[in-house]
Parts: structure tokens; sequence; C-alpha cells
């Protein structure tokens, strides 16, 4: 087999999309790749990031792939855990400080940066509509973050999210409260769970 058969064969495995990291694994070598990009064989999305030009490509992993200490957050990590039925105008992403990033003009991503401890609290990895694994805010912490004073996620977002965490199965309301006191968002969810239980 090719090393151009083992990128095609690994496309079609994983949704369309391929990084420099993983055509490594595979043996693959960085000018394969290229030479695939300069006979259109491949799209680039970012540096490193290829996907076959019959994906529309994943942006919520071509994101985590370039910006890897970034973590989904707010209303991305709502759209992302299902419980929001739109796609968020804006990708939002949370950063240690004093993490530094290159973004390229215009790109539609809105930065946060928080203490290293509050950072590190609740991350986990969910599956993207793409297809590709990503870090997110687990659903309870992610709850507590749209409902903090500083960029509060509007009315109807956290309504619609509340709703989709009383229905789901698998809520952990004891890790709720825990975080609520730890982001002083205790009162809010309350009030919310309140009315919905």
């Amino acid at each position: 087999m090719t090393q151009k058969d083992l990128v095609l064969e690994y496309l079609s495995r994983n949704g369309g999309q391929i990084n420099a990291k993983q055509a490594e694994q595979l043996g693959v070598a960085p000018r394969t790749l290229r030479n695939m990009y300069a006979h259109d064989e491949l799209e680039r999305l970012a540096p490193g990031v290829y996907i076959s030009p019959f994906e529309l490509g994943d942006d919520f992993a071509s994101l985590q792939y370039r910006l890897s200490k970034g973590i989904f957050f707010k209303d991305s990590a709502l759209f992302l855990w299902g419980m929001i039925d739109r796609t968020p105008a804006r990708y939002e992403m949370n950063f240690p400080l004093p993490y530094s990033y290159g973004l390229k003009k215009n790109e539609p991503l809105k930065i946060y940066r928080q203490s290293e401890k509050l950072y590190q609290i609740g991350i986990t990895e969910v599956k993207t509509p793409g297809g590709n694994m990503v870090r997110v805010y687990d659903i309870e912490r992610t709850l507590c973050d749209i409902l903090r004073q500083r960029d509060r996620s509007d009315s109807e977002t956290i309504k619609q999210a509340m709703n989709s965490y009383i229905a789901m199965n698998d809520k952990n309301i004891s890790r709720l409260v825990e975080y609520a006191n730890l982001f002083h968002v205790r009162d809010e969810v309350q009030k919310y769970m309140e009315v919905l239980l």
C-alpha cells in the first residue's frame, strides 16, 4: 500500500480529515500530504490539517488542532453537547493565563482566559458533528459558565440548556452544585433548578 493509499484509507475512517501528526503515526511523510495538496487531492484547513476535497471540514477539530491549549467553552460547548440546537455564530474557547495564541484576521473565535486553577476544572472530550474528538468542559461546568455575569449567555440559550439538562438521564446534580459554589453562581443555579425540577 502506498503512502497516498494510507492517507485515503485514513480519510475514509476519520471523517475526511487528517493532520500531520496522524500522518506521521501512519508512516506517511509530510511531503506526501504536501504533494496531495498541490494536486488538489487534499484541501488545507489550517497548517498541518488537511481534509478530503469532498468533505465540508470540521471547524471544531481544526481550531483544536491549531490552538491545542484551547477548551471549547460556553455556547460552543453547549452545541457540542447537543444542548442547544443552533450553531454558535462565533466559536468560544478558554485558555490558561498567560497563554499566548495567534489568530487569523476576522476568525470567528472569541477568546477567554482564566487562571490555571479555574481553567483545569471539568475538562473532558466530546465528538464533534464531523466525528473528531475535541476538548470541552463537562456539562455541569458549562452550565455554570453561561450563568456567570461577565459575558453571560442570552436568556433563550440559558433556558434551552437548562431544560436539556433536566431531561438528561446522566446529569450530576452534586457536581453542578459543587461547580456553582466554586464559580459563584449558586443562587442562579438554584433558581433554575427549583423551577424546572
